[in-house]
C-alpha cells in the first residue's frame, strides 16, 4: 500500500503541474456529453474502470461521460471505432494491454495502429497476474516448477484463456526465459483455465489476482508468484516473479485513456488533468485497490512512451513464441 500511495502522490504532482496547461485549453470544452467506448463487454475490468473514471471525469469537466460498450474481435471493433472518430475530444477509448500491446503481436493485419492512430491521455491502473499450481503437485516455488519442467520436458502443461490472451503471454515469457518444453492448453475463459489446474488437468495457470485468493485460502490452488513489479495487496505474502528469480517474467494487465490521433493537445491536457484528479480521490483509490489493481497516473508523454514499449515488447514475445490469434 505504501508503494501505491507513493505512486498516487506522483500522479497528484503531475496533475498540479498540468493545471497551468489545462487553463490554456479551450475553455468551452466540453460543451456536450463525452462518449467513452469500452471495447469489452459489460462487467469486464475495462468496463468497471470506464464507469468509475467516467463518473469522476464528468464531474470535473461539467459534462456527463457516457460509457458505450462495443465488444467484439478481442477489442478490435471498439478500438477501431475510436481510431476513426472525429478528433475533437468527444469520443474516447478505454484501451488496455490487449488493444495496445498483445494484438499487435497476434494479429497480422490489425485494423488500426495502436501508436499512430491515437493520442495517449493517461494510464489508469495496472494489475498483475498470479502463477498458480495445484497444491497436490508438491510444487512450492516458481523455481521448483521450472526445475520440474526441465526434468520432464514435454510433460507439464499450462492452461490459458486463449491463444492470444495475457495468461498465455505470461507463461510464454517463463517458457522462453529457460527454454522450457511445455504443452499449451487453451481454454475459452480465464476461469476455465483456473478450474483445469484445480482439477489437475493442467499443471500451471496465470489468472488475474482477484480471481485467486478464495481458491488459495481454500487450499485448492497454491500461488507461486505475482507477475507485477511489486507485491499485490490482495496476496502480500506471495513474491513477485523478480523476487522468485525470474525478472523477465513481468506482465501487468493495465487500462488507459486514449483519444483519436489529431485531438488538440489542450483538450488532451484538460482530460488528463481530470484523470489525475480522479485518481487522487479516496473513493476511486479504494475501488481500484479493492479490485486488486494499483492506480497509475501518467502524463501523455509518459503514457505514450509506455504504450510504445508495450507494443514492442509483446510483438517480440509473440514472434519469439510463435503466438497467433488462430
Amino acid at each position: 500500500m505504501q508503494h501505491t500511495f507513493k505512486r498516487l502522490l506522483g500522479g497528484l504532482a503531475v496533475a498540479l503541474a498540468l493545471s497551468g496547461m489545462a487553463h490554456a485549453a479551450d475553455p468551452a470544452f466540453p460543451q456536450k456529453p463525452i462518449t467513452l467506448i469500452v471495447p469489452q463487454s459489460p462487467g469486464s475490468v475495462a468496463d468497471i474502470m470506464a464507469r468509475l473514471m467516467g463518473k469522476s471525469i464528468g464531474e470535473t469537466l461539467g459534462q456527463p461521460v457516457v460509457v458505450e460498450n462495443r465488444a467484439g474481435a478481442s477489442g478490435i471493433i471498439g478500438a477501431q471505432a475510436v481510431a476513426r472518430a472525429r478528433p475533437d475530444g468527444y469520443t474516447l477509448l478505454i484501451g488496455s494491454v490487449s488493444t495496445h500491446g498483445l494484438l499487435s503481436g497476434t494479429e497480422k493485419n490489425l485494423a488500426y495502429d495502436p501508436v499512430r492512430d491515437f493520442e495517449p491521455i493517461s494510464q489508469i491502473n495496472d494489475s498483475p497476474l498470479v502463477l498458480v499450481v495445484n497444491p497436490a503437485s508438491g510444487i512450492r516455488t516458481l523455481g521448483e516448477y521450472v526445475a520440474l519442467a526441465k526434468k520432464k520436458p514435454g510433460e507439464l502443461s499450462y492452461a490459458s484463456a486463449g491463444n492470444g490472451s495475457g495468461s498465455r503471454f505470461t507463461i510464454e515469457l517463463l517458457r522462453l526465459s529457460d527454454k522450457l518444453d511445455m504443452i499449451h492448453v487453451p481454454y475459452r475463459s480465464p476461469m476455465e483455465a483456473v478450474q483445469a489446474v484445480v482439477a489437475n488437468q493442467a499443471t500451471i495457470a496465470s489468472p488475474s489476482v482477484p480471481s485467486a485468493p478464495d481458491l488459495i485460502r481454500a487450499g485448492r490452488l497454491r500461488a507461486l508468484a505475482v507477475t507485477g513489479t511489486s507485491r499485490s495487496a490482495l496476496l502480500p505474502d506471495v513474491p513477485t516473479t523478480s523476487e522468485a528469480g525470474f525478472p523477465s517474467v513481468v506482465f501487468t494487465s493495465w487500462t488507459g485513456l486514449f483519444a483519436p490521433a489529431g485531438t488538440p493537445r489542450p483538450i488532451v491536457d484538460k482530460i488528463n488533468l481530470a484523470v489525475q484528479q480522479a485518481l487522487a480521490k479516496p473513493e476511486v483509490i479504494k475501488s481500484i485497490v479493492d479490485s486488486g489493481a494499483t492506480p497509475v497516473g501518467k502524463t501523455p508523454e509518459a503514457f505514450g512512451a509506455f504504450v510504445r514499449g508495450e507494443v514492442s515488447k509483446w510483438t517480440k514475445a509473440a514472434r519469439d513464441a510463435n503466438i497467433t490469434s488462430e
